[in-house]
């Protein structure tokens, strides 16, 4: 299931037959965790904090400042270290390498190259990301300044993601056991 849910964002439509069950379960799975995570209000607000600086772009910047604050509150979370757990998933997602899409491959590339998940955790390593998204968009973006503008709202980015990822990692469970 981790490989189908590493390849969603490279998986265009609903044709998953080419796919095993488990990755075909995974892209699923990944699609519903995008749906819950756009319509929870606590995101709606994150986005609306990021938006006079963002745009357009304050959904993607929220993403991944949520991925951050994942990352320091991750031993809240999740009872092996992040280090330990990007290890696991990049074992796994090498494993079925041969059934990723070419997006996902050149990601998954550029991810283990840079050991991007644990670099999560320091506004630096976010910084890194966010110039990497920036240069990768096709309009005029100002992503990589987010992290500049991220102290007049961290205190409230902070509260909306640990009032929403307690929510998000119920449906979660809710979603495996009847899928």
């Amino acid at each position: 299931m981790m490989v189908g849910n590493f390849m969603g964002d490279a998986i265009k439509g609903n044709s998953f037959d080419e796919y095993p069950e488990q990755v075909a379960r995974g892209i699923h799975f990944h699609r519903f965790i995008d749906s819950f995570t756009d319509q929870h209000p606590e995101v709606k607000a994150s986005k609306a904090l990021m938006r006079p600086s963002q745009g357009k772009y304050s959904g993607v910047v929220v993403d991944v400042l949520f991925d951050h604050l994942l990352a320091l509150h991750w031993s809240e979370y999740h009872d092996d270290s992040l280090e330990s757990f990007a290890a696991e998933c990049y074992r796994v997602v090498r494993s079925r390498y041969d059934l990723l899409p070419l997006r996902a491959e050149r990601f998954f590339g550029y991810m283990t190259a840079n050991n991007i998940l644990p670099k999560y955790a320091s506004r630096q390593g976010i910084r890194k990301v966010l110039q990497g998204m920036d240069s990768r968009t096709p309009y005029a973006s100002n992503m990589q300044e987010a992290i500049d503008t991220l102290p007049e709202h961290y205190s409230a980015l902070d509260v909306h993601f640990q009032q929403f990822f307690p929510e998000l990692k119920a449906a979660t469970e809710a979603w495996k056991k009847e899928h």
